[in-house]
């Protein structure tokens, strides 16, 4: 009784970890890949923490600190002290030595200080907000790729299911095929070398079937890890295919974005750098009090005596050659962002031209392949036929049902990429 129990709580814990997953488009692979990806979720933090340090920055700005010191001390050996005899009415050049002071001392104190005036701080708040938008961008950059390879991997899966519908099909052809030409060799029409050929061209497609089977479970594997999916999890996608129409392609300017808001990154940096330069001005204080006894601490007839002061603090640092290689380093990275900047620029345009080529070209390639598709079928339709007649050779036909078969699986390849090239599209639409 208590291996059932066992056996029944482990196949509760079996199926309540493994996960299964049926995505029938894209965009709800998509959906799913964003609330579960590793990657975006780290950039998320990432944001939040530049958004910390934006709010901690502003704070900086005024740099409010305060220190607060508490001292006791006991002078049990008082220091000597040499004092004229002649205030006492003694000789003149002769003194007493006396002790003078407290053996117990308490003392409390706190020092506030503020900036109010700190240029560098001023400069930093810059550089700090425009590294939390440089944050944000980079979740969308991140996003757009995560997407463009989770689509990939799903257009792959999508195309290798469709070879596998069509070999499948088509191997039932070649069983009819093969059973035509075994009947003919009974008959003594055609030769042994004939059977073969049309066993080869069986076992070929079985083979390519498998091969298109296992290439589906690779696929599986890769977007598991695309998409941060536990690998005991099944996942299927059963793809249900849309009309193909005509999309416009619309800019994309994030990798611009990107370089533009690293030049203002780095601009903001030499600012500050330069700023550094600059003395700032704070706002000082002091608020102490003092507890003096000869007999012990914390003495009830001891008085706490209090002393306080404001004031002003002029600051400046005296740049030392750490401070001036920074410097030459900031005056460098401005320079490398504005030539990145040009760079993404002239990018920008030549990505979304290859992405309008891409696209022309994949459909046009699908309307060929259209074409020849039902050419090559009907020329081995028609070779079946004469062959069935006894006046078409073997190999030839055997090369038709190839050539036909070709047609039909890059017909096949050049429709899934035209819906993968939509997907790119809405992907480049959507994310910017």
């Amino acid at each position: 009784m208590k291996q059932i129990l066992t056996l029944i709580l482990l196949s509760f814990f079996s199926a309540k970890a493994q996960q299964n997953l049926q995505f029938t488009n894209p965009d709800a692979l998509l959906n799913f890949a964003w609330q579960n990806s590793i990657a975006l979720k780290t950039g998320n933090v990432q944001v939040a923490l530049a958004k910390y340090q934006t709010y901690y920055a502003n704070i900086n700005r005024f740099n409010p600190r305060a220190n607060v010191a508490y001292a006791a001390t006991d002078n049990f050996q008082l220091p000597v002290n040499f004092i004229p005899t002649e205030i006492f009415g003694g000789p003149t050049g002769s003194f007493k030595e006396v002790k003078f002071g407290q053996q117990y001392i308490q003392n409390i104190s706190i020092t506030p200080q503020i900036d109010l005036i700190n240029p560098a701080a001023w400069a930093k708040l810059k550089s700090v907000k425009t590294s939390e938008q440089l944050s944000t961008l980079n979740v969308k950059l991140t996003q757009k790729t995560i997407a463009e390879s989770v689509v990939a991997v799903y257009f792959n899966v999508v195309s290798l299911q469709e070879q596998v519908k069509i070999l499948t099909k088509t191997l039932q052809n070649a069983d009819s095929v093969l059973a035509i030409v075994q009947q003919k060799y009974s008959q003594g029409i055609i030769r042994s070398q004939d059977v073969n050929t049309a066993t080869v061209n069986q076992l070929l497609l079985q083979d390519r079937i498998q091969q298109a089977q296992n290439g589906i479970e690779q696929q599986y594997v890769l977007l598991k890890s695309l998409c941060d999916i536990p690998i005991s999890s099944i996942v299927t996608i059963e793809h249900q295919v849309k009309n193909s129409e005509n999309i416009a392609i619309e800019n994309n300017t994030l990798k611009v974005q990107q370089a533009d808001l690293q030049v203002q990154y780095a601009q903001n940096e030499l600012k500050a750098n330069q700023k550094s330069y600059y003395p700032t001005l704070s706002l000082i204080g002091n608020w102490a009090i003092q507890e003096n006894s000869n007999q012990h601490f914390f003495d009830n007839n001891a008085r706490w005596f209090p002393n306080s002061y404001l004031g002003l603090r002029l600051n400046f640092v005296i740049p030392d050659a750490n401070k001036l290689a920074q410097s030459s380093t900031v005056k460098s990275n401005v320079e490398l962002a504005n030539l990145n900047l040009k760079k993404q620029q002239f990018l920008q345009d030549t990505e979304q031209e290859q992405l309008r080529l891409e696209y022309q070209k994949a459909r046009e390639s699908e309307a060929i392949s259209k074409k020849i598709e039902y050419l090559k079928n009907d020329t081995y339709l028609k070779n079946l036929n004469l062959f069935q007649q006894d006046i078409y050779p073997t190999e030839n036909l055997m090369n038709s049902f190839t050539d036909a078969l070709n047609a039909r699986l890059n017909h096949q390849v050049s429709s899934i990429l035209v819906a993968f090239q939509q997907a790119k599209i809405n992907i480049n639409n959507t994310i910017k």
